[in-house]
């Protein structure tokens, strides 16, 4: 699905503005869109209870390879790990089939897990000018993992 052009008169635009609608152009026609089949495999992995594999398999294509040093955030720990690309197994395919969502399309140097990243989305969903956004954040994630609480929101 490709975001609908925005026109804009190039030549009105700072350097710097042309810069960040090409950056948003590409974003949203050709690297969400590659990223959108091996997402919906690691939700059928994950919702059939399999283990994500995180393993590099190697790429036997005659494209030059590359090896990607890169940090992986988990909602627990940090975990560094490398990925070895090339033209045929971007890093971000490889990421998101490993459920984490990389920080630049290319060569990212950090990728955040699929679950930290929805945790993330409630938080600012149910962010209000209140105290109790992070505790209905928590609650909604725990909730949609199997936790319930016996005394029905108890962490509000």
């Amino acid at each position: 699905m490709a975001l609908a052009p925005i026109h804009l008169e190039p030549d009105k635009l700072s350097h710097h503005a042309r810069q960040k609608h090409a950056q948003a152009h590409w974003w949203g026609n050709d690297v969400l869109p590659s990223l959108i089949c091996p997402f919906m495999s690691f939700q059928r992995e994950w919702n059939a209870g399999a283990q994500v594999d995180s393993t590099t398999d190697h790429c036997l294509c005659p494209e030059h390879h590359h090896l990607l040093k890169l940090v992986c955030v988990h909602m627990e720990y940090l975990e560094d790990n490398e990925l070895v690309i090339c033209s045929c197994r971007p890093a971000g395919i490889q990421l998101v089939h490993w459920g984490f969502f990389p920080c630049s399309p290319l060569a990212p140097t950090l990728a955040v897990s699929l679950d930290m990243l929805e945790f993330v989305s409630d938080l600012f969903v149910n962010m209000a000018p209140n105290e109790q956004a992070w505790a209905a954040a928590l609650t909604k994630y725990l909730k949609a993992r199997g936790h319930e609480f016996a005394t029905g929101d108890s962490l509000h």
